[in-house]
């Protein structure tokens, strides 16, 4: 939910500031979502081995 909000108010950001989209390629989203979905991963592996501790 949180990295949907995110995701969203970055471009609404960009849609209110039209001189600044060209810095954001297609590139670019791509790379932020590939590493949004790992570091989500990441998170999850590790909150799962702490549960399994306890």
């Amino acid at each position: 939910m949180g990295f949907l909000c995110g995701l969203l108010a970055s471009l609404a950001f960009f849609a209110f500031f039209p001189g600044l989209p060209h810095v954001i390629d297609a590139g670019a989203i791509v790379v932020s979502l590939v590493v949004g979905v790992l570091t989500r991963w990441a998170c999850l592996v590790r909150w799962e081995r702490r549960a399994g501790r306890e």
